[in-house]
């Protein structure tokens, strides 16, 4: 009776503050910030936290717009995790307002059962999870070195428990080639942008014959600078990502391999680098799952399990 009454209680409060929350979530939304500079968004929650009783701890990791709201003592120590910045250009495409407003909503009630059972409930920012792999950043600094679980929601288009994320890193690749006027004397000229092209057409060969839930992707951020001038640097940015760590090794040894045939084939020279931040591909703790699973139940929402080995190949 203690537990469904400390549940009514948490239910309770999170439908109290329905208001302030759909508040919080737009402020984020409207004033969209990318990675590493969400300096309003990490202080509207850090400040909604210490409103409601938590203390926080402010720039953790030494990553300015880390945050990390307490309350409680003792074990276990439950994490849960806001994300809130926003794709360069387009803004919360991905909804990382709703992840940071969930983080709020759960955290603050989450307070009803640790005045009744005890334990400690973290509410933990996380930012730059778009493009520059925050929480990897955290974790090798220790951020959740004394937790005991951690729980995350993400918005999605279907309703599901478990999910997992592929292995992902990053790569910057330039060649480098030499310029010359493109009508009056090409033949002295290196063409970067071609080596660039020539890549993008051997990786668009190679997925064909990677794991179906491997992926390669990217964008050419410097293409050259004059349609009459042979391109001396081109520069691109790629994803690749994979099941699991040890094929993404492989998958990354492929590509590579793409672009230094590139570089042989046009005589650019290639010059890249993997970003020494990673994602390792995520386990599901299913005993969590299970139990997150009979609450949303318990709520009249029926959630399938979903299947552990899926895929999002989100972020």
């Amino acid at each position: 009776m203690e537990i469904t009454a400390v549940k009514d209680a948490v239910v309770k409060e999170i439908e109290s503050r329905s208001g302030e929350l759909e508040e919080l979530s737009r402020q984020i939304h409207d004033t969209p910030e990318v990675a590493f500079k969400e300096q309003q968004a990490a202080g509207w929650l850090s400040g909604y936290l210490e409103e409601n009783g938590f203390s926080v701890e402010r720039g953790i990791c030494e990553l300015p717009t880390a945050f990390k709201g307490k309350y409680g003592r003792g074990k276990p120590i439950i994490a849960l995790l806001a994300e809130y910045d926003a794709l360069p250009k387009i803004g919360h495409g991905c909804g990382h307002n709703l992840i940071a407003t969930a983080a709020m909503a759960a955290g603050v009630a989450a307070r009803r059962a640790v005045d009744s059972l005890g334990g400690t409930v973290l509410v933990v920012g996380t930012p730059g999870e778009e493009l520059l792999g925050g929480k990897a950043i955290m974790v090798d600094r220790g951020a959740f070195d004394d937790v005991d679980a951690a729980m995350i929601v993400h918005p999605g288009g279907g309703n599901t428990v478990v999910m997992n994320t592929l292995a992902c890193q990053t790569l910057e690749v330039e060649f480098i080639g030499k310029a010359a006027h493109a009508s009056a004397d090409p033949e002295s000229g290196i063409n970067a942008l071609e080596a660039m092209i020539q890549s993008y057409n051997a990786i668009n060969s190679l997925r064909q014959h990677i794991k179906d839930k491997a992926r390669i992707h990217g964008i050419i951020t410097d293409g050259g600078e004059a349609a009459n001038i042979v391109p001396a640097h081109t520069a691109a940015r790629f994803f690749v990502r994979a099941e699991d760590d040890k094929y993404l090794e492989i998958v990354k040894e492929r590509v590579i391999d793409c672009f230094t045939g590139a570089s042989i084939a046009t005589g650019a020279e290639l010059q890249y680098r993997w970003d020494n931040v990673s994602y390792a591909a995520m386990n599901n703790n299913l005993t969590m799952a299970h139990l997150f699973q009979q609450n949303m139940q318990s709520l009249g929402r029926e959630i399938p399990l979903g299947e552990p080995m899926s895929v999002m190949s989100a972020g």
